[in-house]
């Protein structure tokens, strides 16, 4: 009953962690000016002065505020500078995830916080393994621990590459 409590209090551990790390991830970033946009958005930069001749023309009516300073958009063509008013009215749209890079966020999150308490067990374990003055029933338990927890470390690593090499290749 102890070895259950123990994994539950390492999954709610590892939840919590995961949930730390990944709030800032998620957080939304401005849209970059003074370079391509990019993604669906390529084509159009923001800036407040002609970025270069790549982008010779300033979309007419299309401002966009990053940071509270607000910025103009440059094209790359008449047609580039059609997706620019898109752009404008949700400033937000160039700092959007698709699905996969969130799902792909998520498991490698999940997957640091696995190898994270692993490595903390494997901590732990030399620590027991130091203090345990030679009781035979401390330093079983201290090598178990140590066990574990490297077998922990090699299945977050091993998870983490499968993981990417399947989803590269999805994707």
């Amino acid at each position: 009953m102890s070895k259950i409590k123990t994994i539950l209090k390492g999954g709610v551990l590892a939840a919590f962690l995961t949930v730390i790390v990944a709030a800032p991830t998620f957080a939304a970033t401005p849209c970059p000016t003074g370079t391509d946009v990019g993604g669906e958005f390529s084509g159009l930069v923001i800036s407040n002065t002609q970025p270069s001749t790549d982008y010779p023309v300033k979309c007419s009516g299309a401002t966009i505020e990053v940071n509270g300073t607000k910025y103009n958009i440059y094209g790359k063509d008449s047609a580039t500078c059609a997706k620019a008013a898109s752009l404008s009215t949700n400033p937000d749209a160039c700092e959007a995830r698709g699905l996969n890079e969130t799902i792909q966020l998520i498991i490698n999150l999940i997957i640091f916080a696995i190898g994270l308490i692993a490595v903390i067990m494997v901590i732990l374990g030399g620590i027991q393994y130091s203090t345990s003055q030679g009781d035979s029933g401390k330093v079983k338990k201290a090598k178990d621990t140590i066990m574990y927890g490297i077998i922990g470390l090699v299945v977050a690593i091993l998870a983490f590459a499968i993981v990417n090499f399947v989803l590269s290749s999805v994707l």
